[in-house]
């Protein structure tokens, strides 16, 4: 067959296949796992051709301020208890 040919090693799991190039190095051919789920569902639906969603603009997202509504802002004053705030009026 091709693949013993090539003296290669597919792994249908983690979608690559390594083979010996013609310089003696270890090339690796990496599949896409989203192409190949869209393939398998069009050949589950016995349909000849696959669309490729097109890519959606990235939403720029706003930035957030979190803020804290209190009467007393010295409440939120992680340096002072009760007792020591009463002591400094």
């Amino acid at each position: 067959t091709t693949l013993a040919g090539l003296f290669a090693v597919s792994s249908t799991i983690h979608l690559k296949m390594k083979y010996y190039t013609n310089n003696g190095q270890v090339a690796t051919i990496n599949g896409d796992i989203a192409a190949a789920r869209r393939c398998f569902e069009a050949a589950t639906k016995n349909l000849n051709t696959v669309t490729t969603p097109k890519k959606k603009k990235a939403e720029q997202p706003t930035p957030v301020v979190n803020s804290v509504g209190s009467s007393n802002p010295v409440d939120l004053d992680a340096r002072l208890t009760k007792k020591e705030h009463e002591e400094e009026k």
